[in-house]
């Protein structure tokens, strides 16, 4: 409870300044080892509830360590996955050599599946690889993949209702409070999905109107139906609610049909952003040569990590699409996804932001985290990825 109270007192996203401990200092530039290697990898994991989070921890002979967190879906085969096939990739290999451990990692485990939770798996082990290697020569991520664009990216919040489970009034309530909270977007998750395609009792005219009556015009809102509709019901819901001043849609088709989703975008005149299931940059590939989205939001977190994340920006930047990332960790994850925004040209205008309240005891092992000020997402200043874990707050929670 203390960590608890003490996160929820020092380290809220919403409204903090910084983490920053007193004293931190950051080294700079220093000689590293030339036979340093990777001593140890655990993927470790913590669930109580919705707070969970699958985070990965690599060690070189050195002893400097190197923090990268995973996608939670599925999260004890996650972990099965990191520590029983993926470690063994790494250990007792150049931390510096991220491109063949990703190749490795990921072509001598793609039979259990080329995206989802091999890449989810390997998005941890990857961005950990990325802080500790950052953190050996004493730099920040970004300056080791290009240099930086921009110090922050507007955030925006979203949250679920559920397919119409969560009462008007509350999802109402819940979206002015995130307003209220600095953010200058709002999205809905439908979360009417796949297996709930083009449903009866639509909730998403309903719900968009009656946030969009309460909400100031100083916030924009949008929809996500979470992939729940085939084109023509997407089209027809789209018009409606760019008729009524939205300004972007996303996922409004399965991944599996593209062809519906060209449809989309070809009837619309406000922006479609899809790819938070395109896994690997073939995925992307595909995704915007047949779906033709005009903005990609890919999450680095469930794509294989920054090694692949790079590769997907690029194709991005190749066919002059902005990057918009779906985001859903809120330290560790973020912290990554941040530090390739700062270094890509094609970052767009916004990046996803989840409900951080929700994880307060993931949350807490951090002593310096996210800074989110005046509506922006910062992008984090010390070496790594740029968050500070308290190693013993980690131990305790963690239980290595």
């Amino acid at each position: 409870m203390t960590n608890r109270r003490y996160f929820l007192k020092k380290a809220s996203l919403f409204g903090m300044a910084s983490l920053a401990a007193p004293g931190l200092t950051k080294p700079g530039p220093r000689e590293v080892p030339a036979d340093i290697k990777i001593k140890d990898v655990k993927g470790l994991l913590f669930q109580d509830g919705y707070d969970r989070g699958v985070y990965v921890r690599i060690e070189a002979t050195d002893g400097t360590v190197g923090w990268g967190e995973s996608s939670a879906n599925g999260i004890r085969a996650v972990q099965t996955i990191i520590n029983d096939l993926l470690a063994r990739e790494v250990v007792g290999k150049s931390p510096f050599d991220t491109e063949q451990l990703w190749e490795n990692m990921f072509w001598k485990n793609v039979d259990l599946g080329s995206g989802g939770i091999l890449t989810y798996a390997i998005a941890g082990v990857d961005c950990a690889l990325w802080d500790l290697k950052a953190k050996l020569l004493g730099v920040p991520v970004y300056k080791m993949i290009g240099g930086k664009f921009r110090d922050s990216v507007p955030a925006y919040a979203g949250f679920g209702i559920k397919g119409g489970a969560i009462p008007v009034d509350e999802a109402v309530k819940q979206a002015v409070k995130l307003g209220e909270k600095g953010f200058k977007t709002v999205k809905i998750r439908a979360q009417i999905r796949e297996y709930n395609i083009n449903p009866k009792d639509d909730p998403s005219l309903k719900y968009y109107t009656a946030m969009r009556k309460e909400l100031p015009d100083s916030v924009d809102l949008f929809l996500d139906p979470n992939e729940g509709y085939t084109g023509y019901r997407a089209i027809e819901i789209g018009k409606a609610l760019q008729d009524m001043g939205m300004k972007y849609y996303e996922s409004p088709c399965p991944n599996e049909n593209l062809e519906d989703l060209a449809t989309v975008v070809d009837a619309l005149t406000i922006p479609v952003m899809a790819g938070e299931k395109c896994y690997t940059r073939w995925m992307v590939k595909d995704l915007i040569e047949k779906g033709k989205p005009d903005m990609i939001n890919t999450d680095f977190i469930k794509s294989g990590g920054i090694t692949e994340g790079l590769k997907i920006c690029h194709i991005a930047g190749l066919h002059h699409k902005q990057v918009v990332p779906h985001n859903t960790k809120p330290m560790q994850g973020s912290a990554a996804t941040m530090q390739l925004l700062a270094s890509i040209p094609n970052c767009g205008p916004m990046v996803e932001y989840i409900e951080a309240d929700r994880y307060a005891t993931i949350c807490s092992i951090f002593d310096q985290g996210i800074e989110f000020k005046e509506g922006n997402m910062m992008l984090p200043k010390e070496n790594g990825l740029g968050l500070v874990i308290n190693e013993k707050r980690a131990k305790a929670l963690f239980k290595y």
